[in-house]
């Protein structure tokens, strides 16, 4: 049923034989005319309503932007600056003057509720200007908690950063997503003075409306979130797993990652199947490196290979039982430990191969950068006999790692189930969760069935600038057999606002100190503008350009009266008639016929002064407001179809030429020859 009453859902063909050219022309004029009334309607807005109202201002945006960029300004003294702190700005490449030493301090950040997060900044005897900013702005950026933002910037003029900055050079920023409910951000030194050498201070509060200018503006990418998924799996096919522990890791935020080489689990007390010799490998960390060996002797467990190992590395010595358990014997180790490596065995439960609910015990050897070292690259290579190999320390895994316990007679969903609670169990970044894919099934041969099948997701919460989330497969390869290489990788969105690129992790920017919001939904493909104006100069236009094309519409009805149903007209004049309160304060006045409007300015103007509030309500406040009235008015004509509100054909016929032939015209023509 159409939705505007007085519509017809079909035409009578036998009528419209001898006029259907009429009806076409009838329904495309009155089709363009509703086009342009609806253009009109979609590029009205309101503006942000100051005090004293002349400082409301209107974003007018150009129409390749309107279904892919928002823009609204901020009312005065209600705009809240993205930029938080900055510090001082000096040349980059300047002495720091900052004493050599270890600096901690805490970033507090509060608003539905209150975190903080303390760092440490270690400043070298030479480090520059721009290098002590850009070890803040990192350690800053790896926090596992807050949402602030830290960038190095360069500010070419005084004030040209925020009207807090005075000077040139590169300083700090601390800065918060405008989307984000959280916006207040403090600092405090907590072991030195670093913040305080920095000159750090409160950014400007933005005073005034927005600057009324015109910008070039261009969403280039939209943000997304980082969001895994595995192949889809019958739920009740038993897995193709081995029973086992199966290791893998996971690094959320954008900075450094640490790198850990994770053994195979073994029973500590078994016997080892590699042969009594001298085995070496290397391990190297950044620009170290370090060939070592283990003589492996009779009766050794792999235990004691795991801690032999790890003695090696650490310049531990360890002891061991000699082949006869007779006798403990000490392995010798190196007299210096390698920089930045750890090795560390702990206990493990494995599950067990014959019993689908036990465990046995066993141990796991972990090789790991140290923290501070996470920039540096670790690898540990075997050269002499596969002893790594044997351990099962042959694959670099970056970030945290994470075990998969996959047990005897265990189903897809099982394994599903605990993939996707690994990580949210070791962090709250990360949401684990399953979803239903339709899969062929081959229960019965020659016959298309489906079968409703699982698949397990992970997707990074509250992503921030710069951040994905990454996994690393282990060496059983589970997250290549379940096929979790599949995911939409996390991306920072951007725009171009005058030839300056910006980013957001949520596609929302501030500009104008926060006077100006933007949010993109889509790319425009090209830079378009988007014109901050004074209220007065823009709602007038937009406003005679709304009245102006339905003036057009009525005209046209009235021109061609009686071809369509009065249903069309009763439609268009609803929204008037019940706000026709509100629209007689603002000045709006009807032609003596009462299907066309005038608006007087200087009432609109004054109305608009004195109670903005009612001219809102009047206009765009509520569904049933004139402009959005008309909007579903509309729409509501172009679901039904312009042409079920043509009149039927009987009642026009003698307005309508019949329709004649090329045949009976060509006869015509000759009978008046002939006939002179």
């Amino acid at each position: 049923m159409p939705s505007v009453p007085g519509a017809s859902t079909h035409l009578a063909r036998d009528a419209w034989t001898s006029s259907e050219n009429a009806g076409e022309v009838l329904t495309a004029g009155l089709s363009l005319r509703l086009s342009r009334f609806e253009r009109s309607l979609s590029r009205f807005t309101w503006p942000t309503v100051d005090a004293p109202w002349q400082n409301s201002r209107l974003v007018m945006r150009d129409s390749g932007l309107e279904d892919a960029v928002s823009a609204r300004a901020v009312a005065s003294g209600q705009a809240i600056n993205p930029t938080k702190l900055l510090s001082s700005a000096r040349t980059s490449i300047a002495a720091s003057g900052i004493s050599a030493g270890d600096y901690t301090f805490r970033v507090t950040q509060s608003g539905q509720g209150t975190q903080h997060e303390t760092f440490a900044v270690s400043v070298g005897k030479s480090d520059t200007w721009g290098t002590v900013l850009g070890k803040v702005a990192q350690a800053i950026n790896d926090s596992k908690a807050l949402s602030v933002h830290a960038d190095v910037a360069l500010q070419q003029a005084p004030f040209a950063l925020d009207a807090a900055l005075p000077g040139t050079g590169t300083a700090l920023t601390l800065s918060v997503n405008p989307a984000r409910t959280a916006q207040a951000v403090s600092v405090t030194d907590t072991s030195g003075n670093l913040l305080h050498a920095l000159g750090i201070r409160s950014a400007a509060v933005p005073n005034g409306p927005a600057e009324a200018r015109t910008r070039m503006v261009g969403a280039t990418r939209q943000a997304q979130t980082a969001f895994f998924h595995t192949t889809g799996f019958d739920p009740g096919a038993a897995t193709s797993l081995a029973t086992g522990l199966h290791t893998f890791a996971y690094a959320t935020g954008s900075g450094a990652t640490p790198t850990s080489y994770v053994s195979t689990a073994r029973d500590p007390d078994a016997a080892t199947t590699l042969s009594a010799g001298t085995y070496k490998f290397r391990v190297a960390m950044g620009q170290t490196v370090r060939d070592l060996s283990v003589a492996v002797k009779a009766g050794w467990t792999w235990g004691d290979v795991q801690n032999a190992v790890a003695g090696q590395i650490t310049a531990q010595p360890v002891s061991t039982w000699n082949a006869a358990k007779t006798a403990v014997e000490l392995v010798a180790s190196p007299s210096f430990a390698i920089p930045g490596v750890t090795a560390d065995s702990r206990a493990v439960s494995v599950p067990s191969s014959t019993e689908a609910t036990a465990n046995t015990r066993a141990r796991q050897l972990t090789v790991a950068t140290a923290p501070g070292y996470e920039g540096q690259t670790l690898t540990l290579t075997d050269t002499q006999g596969g002893i790594l190999s044997a351990l099962g320390l042959t694959t670099a895994l970056r970030g945290t790692t994470v075990n998969v316990a996959v047990r005897k007679d265990d189903t897809a969903a099982d394994v599903l189930g605990s993939v996707a609670r690994s990580i949210p169990m070791t962090t709250g970044r990360v949401a684990g969760g399953a979803m239903t894919e339709t899969l062929p099934s081959a229960a019965v041969p020659g016959k298309n069935l489906t079968l409703a099948g699982r698949a397990a997701t992970l997707t990074l919460l509250n992503r921030r600038l710069g951040e994905d989330l990454v996994l690393t497969d282990g060496a059983s390869n589970l997250l290549g057999s379940l096929g979790l290489d599949t995911k939409l990788p996390g991306q920072d969105g951007e725009i171009r606002v005058d030839g300056a690129a910006l980013a957001s992790e949520n596609n929302a920017y501030a500009l104008d100190s926060g006077r100006l919001l933007l949010e993109t939904s889509a790319d425009t493909g090209a830079v378009l503008p988007l014109t901050v104006t004074r209220a007065m100069d823009s709602l007038q236009q937009l406003l005679g350009d709304v009245v102006s094309s339905y003036n057009d519409v009525r005209k046209y009805l009235a021109k061609n009266n009686g071809f369509f149903t009065t249903s069309l007209s009763d439609a268009l004049s609803r929204p008037v008639s019940r706000n026709w309160s509100g629209l007689s304060d603002l000045g709006f006045s009807t032609t003596r016929s009462g299907d066309q409007l005038w608006v007087q300015n200087d009432r609109f103007w004054q109305h608009f002064a004195t109670d903005p509030g009612d001219a809102a309500e009047t206009l765009v406040g509520t569904p049933s407001s004139l402009i959005p009235a008309w909007k579903s008015t509309v729409n509501a004509i172009r679901t039904a179809g312009v042409a079920s509100f043509l009149a039927p054909e009987d009642e026009n016929l003698g307005r309508i030429a019949p329709r004649v032939s090329e045949f009976a015209l060509e006869r015509k023509n000759r009978l008046i020859d002939l006939l002179g």
